[in-house]
């Protein structure tokens, strides 16, 4: 009798147990989502996805981890959305995690892509900058999830756009230097030229036909790492044969890593990036630079969409950082609790 009480208690009190546990949530369906890349702390193997719902202003953290029970890897450097497929460019891995768009769900790795940074696609291929071997893009098969080749560039290749049946690539660099952008016919493979354009272009962008690139600039230092000058920071607007037709300075010693587009596609925000403070607002119908920040704050990573601005905030990589919802004129409207080192969102 008393051993059957027990059982029964047991069972009670497991049942109770299980009744109180929260279920595991589910995600919105046919909701707009941006994907906010977490890096996490380098050697760690802390990178982790959030889910940003705008319409509910709902947010999700863990979201891969919440999905697959595995962590994403080391450094989660950007997302990419195609054909129902988020491509996770997972750095410090130098691997490319494939899951479901709507629930997450792992679709696939693809190793041996050595420090992967951003992705394109276009016609059922993805192109990957990749800071291995010099720096190349290594090209996929979005489809079967394979490598099917790969094409020099320069040093430390960044952010990449295409534009009329053209690859053009950032090189940023990397560990070392670079002033060039790759030009690559994506129905040959083969790189059409290198263009010198300005010290450490980052960031590239298209707004009606005119294509954009924001080179950093850098610091200039002597054998014992004092700094001794800089090389100024610059907007440049590329012509039809994907050379320099103009420049414009942005700032002599600082050195933002990011810009993004307001909503009606007249100003370039920028901003973000490792010592660089505020956003500033780049007029691109007068081709001047307003010297007045829309806001003080030092972002990891910037982005622009339906008129707000996100910012990053990464005050160190040992705890959660934040990402912060402005309106176009810098005025925060929320701000949310992510991952550890956001870098920005995919779309």
């Amino acid at each position: 009798m008393k051993k059957t009480i027990i059982i029964i208690i047991t069972l009670l009190s497991f049942w109770a147990c299980e009744k109180d546990k929260p279920k595991e949530e589910e995600l919105p369906k046919d909701k707009t989502v941006y994907y906010i890349s977490n890096e996490g702390a380098y050697g760690y193997g802390n990178a982790s996805l959030s889910l940003y719902y705008p319409e509910d202003k709902k947010l999700v953290n863990k979201a891969f981890q919440n999905a697959n029970n595995r962590n994403i890897g080391d450094v989660l450097q950007s997302t990419y959305t195609y054909n129902g497929k988020i491509f996770m460019m997972v750095n410090a891995s130098s691997k490319i995690e494939v899951v479901k768009a709507e629930s997450i769900e792992e679709l696939g790795v693809i190793n041996n892509i050595s420090l992967p940074r951003y992705m394109v696609a276009k016609n059922n291929k993805g192109y990957i900058s990749s800071w291995g071997n010099g720096g190349q893009v290594k090209i996929i098969d979005t489809q079967n999830l394979t490598i099917i080749d790969s094409v020099k560039t320069g040093t430390g290749p960044e952010k990449l756009l295409i534009s009329d049946e053209k690859l053009i690539v950032c090189n940023g660099g990397g560990f070392t230097e670079d002033s060039t952008i790759s030009i690559i016919d994506i129905n040959t493979n083969q790189v059409v030229k290198n263009e010198i354009i300005g010290d450490i272009p980052m960031d590239i962008i298209k707004v009606d036909n005119q294509i954009w690139i924001l080179c950093k600039g850098k610091i200039l230092y002597d054998a014992s790492w004092n700094i001794i000058g800089h090389s100024a920071s610059k907007l440049v607007l590329l012509n039809s044969d994907f050379e320099k037709e103009q420049e414009y300075i942005l700032f002599n010693e600082q050195h933002p890593s990011h810009f993004a587009l307001s909503k009606d596609k007249k100003t370039l925000f920028i901003g973000g990036g490792y010592g660089f403070n505020g956003i500033y607002s780049f007029n691109l119908d007068s081709r001047t630079l307003n010297n007045n920040s829309i806001s003080n704050k030092s972002f990891y990573g910037i982005n622009t969409a339906e008129g707000l601005i996100y910012g990053f905030v990464s005050p160190d990589f040992s705890a959660s950082g934040k990402m912060l919802i402005m309106d176009e004129s810098g005025n925060i409207k929320s701000e949310m609790v992510v991952g550890v080192g956001p870098n920005g969102m995919g779309f």
